[in-house]
């Protein structure tokens, strides 16, 4: 009998594992599959499960309560339609070039066009505008507001595109697989370390070019900046969100940014660290409950030529900063270092982190 009940817990088990394994081949497969729309000099994207999203309550909660009435109709569109608007869209990804100032993105959705359409045609006077052109037998959809433009258009029966520059939406669908992301080999090296089965994750590449800099006549920097803070160095990394919790509630934020050194990545990360533990307090406008929880939530970490960040921003940290937002508390002015002979504001102290948060000295 025991040995029955013990094979009956192991094939549970058994079907557990073959199901979580399904469910994120399906998801890979749906975000590797809208690859094939994104421009491959983007500068980034961003995957996200949509499905997976609307399970974080505050997430719901922003779109319940958002104040746009726009929103508040279409959300009760879709309901009249008999779609609930969290099930309406899956996975989608999207991109920006900051060469090109383009954005877009992609989506999987269970709108389908027709019912789209005429949901466009009943909506109240005073709405956007909505500018229906047909092109190849395609129906774009422009929508303008104040004087900025985006355009949607149905790749798919069960996929849209969407761009904010109107002239750029015909070329979706006639990207090569040498002109598509998946030829990126750098974006997408990085995509292959990010964890894929977070409801959010993204992968970036940036080439910073500080002032003034160059080589001195020995050959090392002369840009004294560059020396205390090589943010040029930084050629790109990834991010991930997930939620955690019995009612996902809890924010974990990873995120990896990948430096050409490693001697440099170790300076960036303690100078990162550093700065993180001087601003907390002065954000914290001496409320020490928000200064210990920020103090608590962000870690820091070198591994190789990354800087590690991880962030955990539990349900009372966020209970914290909505105070803060509500009474309007944050200032820029306040993250201002204290002028000299000025004494600096006491914060709580910081838990001792894993590396000495000293910064480092010049080179000569």
């Amino acid at each position: 009998m025991e040995k029955h009940k013990t094979k009956v817990v192991e094939m549970k088990r058994l079907l557990i594992l073959i199901s979580m394994f399904v469910l994120s081949a399906v998801l890979c497969a749906q975000s590797e599959d809208l690859m094939k729309y994104v421009p491959a000099d983007v500068d980034g994207f961003a995957c996200v499960n949509m499905k997976e999203l609307s399970a974080y309550p505050k997430f719901k909660e922003m779109i319940d309560t958002n104040p746009d009435p726009e929103m508040a109709q279409f959300k009760d569109d879709l309901t009249q339609a008999g779609i609930d608007i969290y099930d309406a869209f899956g996975n989608g990804v999207i991109f920006y070039n900051s060469k090109t100032r383009i954005g877009g993105g992609v989506m999987k959705t269970k709108i389908e066009e027709a019912t789209f359409s005429k949901l466009l045609d009943n909506r109240a006077q005073g709405a956007t505008p909505v500018k229906k052109t047909a092109i190849d037998g395609k129906t774009y959809y422009v929508f303008e507001k104040g004087g900025q433009k985006t355009t949607m258009v149905y790749l798919k029966p069960d996929t849209i595109g969407f761009t904010d520059k109107p002239e750029n939406a015909t070329k979706f669908s006639s990207l090569a697989a040498t002109e598509n992301v998946t030829s990126n080999s750098k974006l997408m090296g990085y995509a292959a370390k990010v964890d894929k089965k977070a409801p959010l994750w993204a992968v970036f590449v940036t080439d910073i070019k500080l002032p003034n800099s160059g080589q001195n006549q020995e050959g090392g920097d002369n840009n004294p900046v560059q020396q205390m803070f090589p943010v040029d160095n930084i050629q790109g990394g990834l991010l991930s969100i997930n939620f955690t919790g019995e009612t996902k509630d809890t924010v974990n934020l990873n995120l990896r940014v990948n430096c050409k050194e490693k001697m440099k990545a170790q300076i960036l990360t303690l100078q990162v660290q550093t700065l993180t533990v001087t601003y907390i307090p002065m954000l914290s406008k001496g409320n020490e409950a928000l200064s210990g929880q920020l103090m608590k939530a962000i870690n820091f970490a070198n591994e190789e030529n990354d800087i590690v960040i991880k962030v955990e921003v539990t349900p009372a940290l966020q209970a914290e900063l909505s105070k803060m937002a509500e009474n309007n508390s944050f200032n820029l002015n306040d993250l201002q270092p204290p002028a000299p002979g000025q004494k600096k504001r006491k914060g709580p102290k910081a838990p001792a982190p894993n590396e000495p948060a000293q910064p480092p000295q010049p080179a000569n």
